[in-house]
């Protein structure tokens, strides 16, 4: 049906019988593409027909297949945590608009290019994404061999995958790892598995104190310490790396205790784990731990060594 000209309509009966439906059900699917593609039908009363209003492709609303689906799911939750999108529902219209725009920009003439991001590195890891989300969805059992940086062969991990995670340009797949001397929740990296990971059968339960919607709630970066307890941890700013740490918080919620011209004092509350003292170590002494006093004492150790690695070397 690819009549949109102005005298050019289609009847029901006709198009019914050409489809080898009934007038009922093709009133079905004219609703439905009208409703849920997008599809400029329209009815003209004098000729007592049907037409689309302007050149439609039923293929633009057609639905994506399983893969793209998946990348598409983990791009809008990309742009979602980022605030891009919050509120936003004309997303279907924006997106067409920089479809045409892009047709227009595609001429002899290029302008200079004006906006630039950082580099981003092909990630292996990635290739397990539709598998993983695949499982967990589907509540599957799965096994595959895991390469850890210490280990000079790759361990078999059977497994029951809970949820997906992305934290510093990684992806990371966490749950159960039917290992009794490991916690009972475990995280791996994409990138460090071999092979193809494979499904092995059903889980049904997961454990009564795992709850997805609070399990990162007091976490910075992935690491979640066995039997850590949130504590308050109160870090002083120089008032530059202050001013950057409020333009671009690398955690929240946060409370600003004291702001003055030479420091701004925030309190966070957290369970201390070692991400957080890589994160802090790279602030250098543009931050420093006011509490919990075992914090202090580990950045303390961990500048010490580096110290000490430094003085060896020369």
């Amino acid at each position: 049906m690819n009549r949109y000209t102005s005298g050019n309509v289609i009847k029901l009966e006709q198009l019914a019988e050409e489809v080898g439906i009934s007038v009922r059900m093709l009133n079905y699917h004219i609703e439905h593409m009208r409703q849920e593609l997008n599809a400029p039908f329209e009815y003209d009363p004098k000729l007592k027909g049907w037409r689309y209003s302007e050149p439609y492709d039923i293929v633009d609303g057609m639905p994506f297949r399983k893969q793209e689906v998946v990348m598409l799911r983990i791009f809008m939750e990309m742009m979602e945590k980022s605030g891009q999108f919050k509120d936003f529902t004309p997303l279907p219209t924006v997106v067409q608009r920089i479809n045409r725009a892009s047709k227009r920009w595609a001429t002899d003439t290029v302008p200079e290019k004006a906006i630039y991001f950082d580099p981003i590195p092909q990630y292996t890891g990635a290739k397990h994404l539709d598998f993983f989300l695949s499982a967990i969805e589907q509540h599957k059992s799965v096994e595959f061999y895991y390469q850890a940086f210490h280990a000079t062969t790759a361990k078999l991990v059977p497994f029951h995958p809970w949820f997906l995670r992305h934290y510093d340009r990684r992806w990371y797949v966490g749950g159960w790892s039917n290992d009794p001397a490991e916690l009972f929740v475990r995280t791996f990296p994409l990138e460090r598995i071999q092979g193809t990971p494979t499904a092995t059968g059903f889980f049904h339960d997961k454990p009564a104190q795992y709850n997805a919607q609070t399990y990162w709630q007091n976490i910075y970066g992935i690491t979640v310490p066995p039997n850590g307890k949130v504590e308050d941890i109160v870090l002083r700013f120089t008032a530059i790396q202050g001013a950057y740490f409020l333009s671009t918080p690398f955690y929240e919620p946060f409370t600003v205790l004291e702001k003055t011209e030479e420091h701004l004092i925030i309190q966070l509350q957290l369970i201390p784990n070692i991400d957080l003292q890589r994160k802090l170590a790279s602030l250098a002494n543009d931050v420093t731990v006011l509490a919990p006093e075992s914090l202090r004492r580990e950045m303390a150790t961990f500048f010490q060594r580096a110290l000490a690695e430094l003085q060896d070397e020369t």
